[in-house]
């Protein structure tokens, strides 16, 4: 084909594109308009930003204070309550004793709370591990208006690990005291080692109770602490590891209306949350 053939059919095939071009758009925007639709967003409420907690309720971490009722005899106040932790468990089975296993249901406790009356006197007073009442002297001719939470406790877990001699009087330290090994006795096919455990911790500390860390001993009983252990066979190791793991309630300041307003029978009114 000579040069001017090839220009002409190019020409052609280019006005061809054009056009088919062209006729694309405007398909695409009929097709647009067409397919257009309008639509209309519902209204939404909005999440409970607290779906656990009931009026009256108050939370502490994942712990809530569920108030039960609250007395005043004379000059004293007694308020009552129960916790409900929302927390998973944090202790380890069979090996927990009936305290870690209350422990383990809440990550917060209470501690210290502070009464104010109505003559603006603020009186304080403390509770411990699992109690479910706190009371206040109030003074003389006063009244009491409020009552607040200003210490807790949150649960923070620990882990110690000691590696002891199989020896009678063997002695290692530990956080929360000092384990010794106080008996030994080796029998034919087995060696049985009794270890005592002498604690110096918080009262407010739990422990998933102390353990070996090395499966092969089996742990036949436990007292005061401590723990009995047995090596099946004639092959006992010369050592033991044992675990101390469980959590630590730390203090921790702050304050939170428990009752916001109490009249002179003794009942709350008004925001108790």
């Amino acid at each position: 084909m000579t040069g001017a053939g090839r220009f002409a059919t190019g020409l052609v095939v280019g006005l061809l594109a054009v056009l088919l071009i062209g006729v694309l758009a405007s398909r695409g925007d009929d097709m647009d308009a067409a397919t257009t639709i309008s639509t209309t967003v519902p209204e939404t409420s909005a999440a409970p930003a607290d779906p656990w907690i009931e009026e009256g309720e108050v939370m502490i971490g994942a712990t809530a204070i569920l108030p039960r009722s609250l007395n005043v005899d004379g000059d004293r106040v007694y308020f009552d309550y129960d916790l409900a932790g929302l927390s998973p468990y944090l202790g380890e089975g069979e090996e927990s004793t009936e305290q870690d296993t209350r422990y383990g249901d809440f990550m917060a406790m209470p501690e210290r709370w502070l009464l104010t009356t109505e003559n603006g006197a603020q009186i304080e007073s403390t509770t411990g591990p699992f109690d479910t009442s706190v009371s206040f002297e109030l003074p003389e001719g006063d009244a009491a208006r409020s009552i607040a939470l200003v210490g807790w406790r949150v649960a923070v877990p620990f882990g110690d690990r000691i590696e002891l001699d199989i020896a009678a009087g063997e002695t290692g330290e530990i956080r929360r005291g000092t384990v010794n090994i106080e008996t030994v006795l080796e029998q034919t096919v087995s060696t049985i080692v009794q270890i005592d455990f002498d604690g110096n911790g918080d009262s407010w500390d739990a422990s998933v109770a102390l353990r070996p860390i090395d499966t092969r001993w089996r742990v036949s009983g436990r007292q005061g602490g401590g723990l009995q252990l047995i090596w099946e066979g004639d092959n006992a190791p010369d050592t033991v590891v044992i675990e101390d793991a469980g959590f630590e309630m730390r203090p921790v300041a702050g304050e939170v209306t428990v009752v916001a307003e109490i009249d002179s029978g003794g009942d709350a009114r008004g925001d108790t949350g």
